[in-house]
């Protein structure tokens, strides 16, 4: 009896695909940058803290309350009028700390103020009632976070304190 040998059985092609999709996902994994996505995860987490901040100063109308970044090194959450005094830092959800480090974070931000009302209007200078420079379209606040490849500028509307 004559047998057709010109092709190829089904073990053998399911053999091959198995090969090609190993050595396909190996090359995949080896050729895909996250840097972008956790620079981007980075940025909605800053955001969510100011969004916190503001939170806090609608909730709690007793002070005022912000954020601040030193522009080197770090940035924190503070109540009250003066950020950089230690006693009025305190850490923000999910942080074990009051000062977030950017070498643990792996970004940098510029430096920058930002203090929240009882009705969560958002000012860049606050000392008292009548002592404060709100953020205007003549004062914006604009914060650029940066990786080492890429940055991401969130910006802080007047009036509302909406994060964009």
């Amino acid at each position: 009896m004559y047998r057709n040998q010109h092709g190829f059985t089904l073990i053998e092609i399911i053999a091959v695909l198995v090969l090609m999709s190993i050595v396909g996902a190996g090359i995949l994994v080896r050729a895909m940058n996250t840097d972008h996505i956790d620079l981007m995860a980075q940025a909605a987490k800053i955001r969510n803290h100011i969004r916190y901040a503001q939170a806090m100063a609608l909730k709690r109308s007793d002070t005022i309350w912000g954020i601040k970044c030193d522009n080197t090194a770090s940035y924190w959450f503070f109540k009250g009028t003066t950020p950089d005094d230690s006693a009025s830092q305190l850490p923000l959800p999910g942080e074990k700390s009051a000062s977030i480090l950017f070498a643990d974070i792996n970004v940098t931000m510029n430096g920058f103020e930002l203090y929240f009302d009882n009705y969560g209007r958002p000012y860049t200078a606050y000392t008292d009632e009548t002592s404060n420079t709100p953020v205007s379209a003549d004062n914006s606040l604009t914060i650029t976070i940066s990786s080492e490849s890429d940055s991401v500028t969130l910006s802080v509307t007047p009036e509302t304190g909406l994060i964009q």
